[in-house]
C-alpha cells in the first residue's frame, strides 16, 4: 500500500525471517561466529539464545543457510521439536537421508549410527539443528538428544548438535546439568542498543531500496524507548509508522508523529487484551 508512496522495492519491516535483513550487530556478529564455529571445527554441541524477538530466528536461518551451501555438511533442521523421543529421532534420521526410518528405536538407532559414518566417510559432518529448543519440556527427550552425542569415533564427533531457543531453555538446562555441560559453544541475544537501532532502521530501508530519511533524528529515540532493540517491536512500529506517514502525506516520519503511532499501537493491544 505505501511502496510507491515510501519509494521502495518491497517492505522493509516484515517479521520474516529473510537473511537479505539480517542487521550485522557486534551480538549478532558474535552470536554467528561462535555458531559456524561449532560447526565447522566439528564441536559437539552449540547452544544460541536469545530474548523474545531479538532476532534469533532471522540469526539461524543465516546458519542453516551457510551450512546448506557447504558440501562438507549434511544437514537435518528440526523447526518443531515437540515430540516424542522415537518422532524426533525418525525425523533426524530421516533428513539426513533415509527416506523410510525403521521404526522400533533400536533399529533406528543402528540406522542412524550406520548413515553419520557413511557421512563420515564421505567427508561429511552431519549437523542437527534444532530451533525453538525450548518446547522441548520432557526430560526423556532431552536425554535422547545428549545421547546422540554418544555417536563418536575415538577422535571426532560424528555430529554438531546446536540447540536455538528463548531464555526459558537456559533454565531448562540448569536443571540438566548432564546436558548441560556437553554446551562447550554457547552465546545469549539481547536488544539492540540506542545507536543500534538506528543502524537497524536505516540498515533495513537500504535493503528494500528506500532512502535512510524516511525517518528523521527525532523518531529513534522514541522507537527506541518502545521497543527496547527488539528487532521484532522495531519491525512492528516502523511499519504501521510508514502507513501512517503515507496515510497522512508527510515527507518523513518525526518524533510527534513516531509518539502518535506509539500511542495507537500501544492502545490498540490493551484493548485487544482487555477484550
Amino acid at each position: 500500500m505505501y511502496l510507491t508512496y515510501w519509494k521502495l522495492q518491497e517492505k522493509p519491516f516484515e517479521n520474516t525471517p529473510d537473511p537479505r535483513f539480517l542487521f550485522h550487530s557486534a551480538q549478532h556478529e558474535e552470536a554467528l561466529m561462535r555458531m559456524l564455529y561449532a560447526v565447522r571445527e566439528r564441536k559437539g554441541a552449540g547452544l544460541l539464545t536469545g530474548e523474545y524477538g531479538c532476532g534469533k530466528t532471522l540469526l539461524s536461518r543465516v546458519l542453516v543457510k551457510e551450512v546448506m551451501a557447504d558440501p562438507a555438511f549434511a544437514l537435518a533442521l528440526i523447526t518443531n521439536p515437540r515430540m516424542t523421543a522415537l518422532d524426533l529421532l525418525k525425523e533426524i534420521v530421516y533428513q539426513l537421508g533415509i527416506d523410510q526410518p525403521p521404526v522400533d528405536k533400536p533399529a533406528l538407532l543402528r540406522a542412524l549410527n550406520e548413515q553419520l559414518f557413511a557421512n563420515f566417510q564421505a567427508n561429511k559432518h552431519s549437523v542437527i539443528i534444532i530451533d525453538e529448543a525450548q518446547t522441548i519440556t520432557d526430560p526423556v527427550v532431552l536425554d535422547e538428544v545428549r545421547l546422540l552425542l554418544n555417536f563418536q569415533t575415538n577422535d571426532r564427533f560424528l555430529l554438531t548438535l546446536v540447540f536455538l531457543g528463548q531464555p526459558e531453555l537456559r533454565e531448562t538446562l540448569e536443571q540438566l546439568p548432564q546436558l548441560r555441560q556437553r554446551f562447550g559453544i554457547r552465546y545469549h541475544l539481547k536488544g539492540l542498543t540506542e545507536e543500534e537501532t538506528v543502524a537497524y532502521v536505516r540498515h533495513r530501508l537500504r535493503v528494500a531500496g528506500g532512502v535512510e530519511t524516511v525517518f528523521d533524528e527525532g523518531a529513534f529515540p522514541v522507537i527506541y524507548r518502545f521497543s527496547q532493540g527488539s528487532p521484532r517491536r522495531i519491525n512492528n512500529i516502523c511499519d504501521l509508522a510508514l502507513l501512517f506517514g503515507f496515510g497522512q502525506k508527510v515527507s518523513a516520519i518525526d518524533g510527534a508523529l513516531m509518539e502518535q503511532i506509539v500511542l495507537d499501537f500501544e492502545g490498540a493491544n490493551q484493548h485487544g487484551a482487555a477484550r
